[in-house]
């Protein structure tokens, strides 16, 4: 409709100002008159059955409209419209996929930028994020160190004076020409968990191998005693060592034990030789009566278990050889001996296998052995601190001695040196000696140790103190396990560290994480920790460089609840004593007392360069005290592995080069 024009329908007129013309494309009115009147323009609508023009009523108009509704009002647009060719088709479907790619291109764009946008953000608001934990590391780490800084001050307080002690021990070793002191019990050889104050050979000694006889502390005493200065027995650590008269006491039947004299008379000739001033030997026999009390202030007593009848005849001996005598007309009073050498037989802790079995058949006589071995080391052990002398002992398991040290092995010239009792063969009398020497002067892991040997020495064959400290280097812990991984790399003037060395060191740490949290797996039965071994070099271990672990076993409930023979017996005999009586409770409150926690044991791997270039790994058994039970099952297990585990490095190493 154009806005110009007048239409008129039945009965309603609308009036509209005028505007500008417009085109109309239909319309859906039934019936339409245009008229070209001038404005205002009125559109008249006439309505069926509605002859009132003038009335204004709301309800009349909705029944007027409500009468169009289901009628077709207007014309059909369709067929007025003219049709579209294919050509127009297919350029509106253009210009409308144009227009759609365009709104669609225009979002794309924008959800790119967005996107740049929030990767922006994200590595502003990261890199923040960085600076603020840099921050907050460094911050931590500060406060870390202040902590360490203060455990380390508080540590260093609490333990001036025991450092003081080991500086005190480890002047009066070089003083002695010795190489350690005990603590714990015995006198020379342990020092907190097995560890020892060891030193080379000092100026006192011309640079040689340290030896004494006895022990430091006996030492000591001695000079105490024969000091009329009145000095404070506080002092003593720091006491100078003097010369003394060196004395051996020695305890054998030679009815008994045949092969005793030979070896005797070459332990005299070697004591000789080893020290400045002569060495007097004094041989008893257990049945006479007239051995000396406090052993005749000897410092060392050797006793040949196959001399005594049983452990109650060792425990007499002992209660009179290690009694202190009083001094006689003003003169000091006696210094009983401070090490034990007990001399026993091959074989003692293996009855149940041939030949050992058939030697302990009649009389049981490798049990009695046994029994006196096991004396020693409880009586040793029992030494109360500060009431009685310390004392050590040593176990030498030997086996037949033969007449002549050149009939042994091919070149005559082997000894061979375990902890326990694994040996099999005759012994030289030469070799026995050299073996008696070595534990009773010169080497600290045969003190409070069991140890056994075979093999000869000729009289003309000498042996560097380097291969005996090797020897005796398996009696520390005591050792379980030594494997050579061949030769080092060569030490070069820039001194860059040996890579063999370290690849094997970073290997063995790997392995030993294979223990760490649960033990699903590694075929321990045992509880475990993993912790970085503190045991350092040591030149008379023969070793330059050493690293390791230890594998600590952990406390279990099975483990709590045994108790040995004699502990069962003790609670028998408590319950028994009751005599039905009981005891009414104390309404006193019940007493905390703080006890350490218990030692269950462990294995130590260490990997160490030894002095000559070679690197080896050894297994020793650490973590142990008195009360400790040995875990075998479990230290086989972690052997087991360990060697095959460091034979298969080995293989490779060789294989690649």
């Amino acid at each position: 409709l154009l806005a110009s024009e007048h239409i008129t329908v039945k009965h309603a007129v609308l009036a509209f100002a005028p505007r500008p013309p417009a085109p109309v494309i239909g319309s859906m009115l039934s019936v339409c008159t245009i008229k070209s009147t001038p404005p205002p323009f009125q559109f008249q609508l006439e309505a069926r059955g509605n002859e009132d023009n003038n009335e204004d009523d709301d309800d009349e108009e909705s029944d007027g409209l409500d009468s169009l509704m289901g009628k077709k009002l207007g014309i059909d647009i369709g067929s007025q419209l003219p049709s579209l060719t294919p050509e127009e088709i297919a350029d509106i479907r253009e210009a409308a996929q144009a227009t759609l790619d365009a709104a669609v291109d225009s979002r794309l764009a924008d959800i790119e930028d967005l996107r740049s946008q929030l990767q922006d953000d994200l590595a502003e608001s990261r890199g923040r994020m960085e600076t603020a934990a840099a921050l907050n590391v460094q911050l931590e780490k500060q406060n870390l160190m202040e902590r360490i800084d203060l455990l380390t001050n508080d540590f260093l307080n609490k333990d001036k004076d025991f450092r003081e002690s080991t500086k005190k021990a480890a002047a009066a070793d070089r003083l002695a020409g010795s190489m350690g002191r005990g603590v714990d019990w015995g006198s020379w050889g342990d020092v907190g968990d097995g560890e020892v104050v060891i030193e080379s050979g000092g100026e006192s000694t011309g640079g040689g191998p340290s030896k004494l006889l006895g022990s430091v502390d006996a030492a000591r005493r001695r000079v105490l005693a024969d000091s009329m200065s009145g000095e404070d027995e506080m002092d003593a650590p720091s006491a100078p060592l003097t010369a003394a008269e060196n004395r051996v006491l020695v305890v054998v039947d030679d009815k008994k034990d045949k092969g005793a004299a030979l070896i005797l008379d070459k332990l005299a000739t070697l004591l000789n030789e080893a020290f400045d001033s002569n060495i007097v030997i004094d041989t008893y026999s257990p049945a006479s009566s007239n051995i000396p009390i406090g052993g005749n202030n000897a410092q060392t007593a050797i006793i040949f278990a196959s001399s005594l009848n049983d452990r109650s005849s060792l425990e007499s001996l002992l209660g009179r050889v290690l009694k202190r005598t009083a001094p006689v007309a003003g003169g000091a009073p006696g210094m009983p001996p401070s090490h034990v050498v007990i001399i026993s037989a091959l074989g003692t802790e293996r009855t149940n296998q041939m030949p050992y079995s058939m030697q302990n058949l009649f009389g049981g006589k490798l049990d009695k052995l046994r029994e006196i071995e096991q004396a020693i080391a409880a009586i040793s052990r029992s030494r109360i601190a500060g009431k009685q002398a310390s004392l050590d002992y040593t176990i030498v398991k030997f086996g037949n001695v033969a007449s002549d040290d050149d009939k042994i092995g091919d070149d005559g010239a082997e000894i061979t040196i375990q902890p326990g009792d694994v040996l099999d063969g005759e012994i030289g009398p030469n070799a026995a000696a050299n073996v008696l020497v070595q534990a009773m002067a010169y080497q600290p892991y045969a003190r409070n140790a069991t140890l056994c040997t075979a093999g000869g020495l000729p009289s003309d064959v000498s042996v560097d103190m380097a291969t005996w400290n090797d020897k005796f280097l398996c009696l520390s812990g005591p050792e379980l396990l030594r494997v050579e991984a061949g030769r080092g790399a060569e030490e070069s003037d820039d001194g860059i560290l040996d890579s063999k060395y370290e690849q094997l060191r970073q290997y063995v740490k790997q392995w030993s994480a294979a223990y760490e949290g649960d033990r699903k797996g590694t075929g321990l039965t045992t509880p475990v920790l993993v912790r970085k071994s503190r045991r350092p070099a040591s030149e008379l271990d023969g070793v330059v460089a050493r690293s390791g672990v230890r594998i600590l076993f952990q406390t279990t409930n099975t483990g709590d609840r045994y108790k040995s023979a004699s502990e069962e017996k003790r609670d028998e005999k408590d319950r028994n004593s009751g005599g039905g009586v009981t005891k009414k409770p104390s309404s006193a409150a019940p007493v905390v007392i703080k006890t350490k926690s218990r030692k269950e044991g462990g294995v130590e791997i260490l990997v160490e360069k030894t002095t000559d270039g070679n690197i080896r790994v050894r297994a020793r058994r650490c973590n142990m005290d008195n009360k400790a039970i040995v875990k075998e099952m479990s230290e086989e297990v972690i052997v087991k592995n360990l060697k095959r585990a460091v034979e298969a490095w080995v293989t490779a190493r060789a294989t690649t080069g």
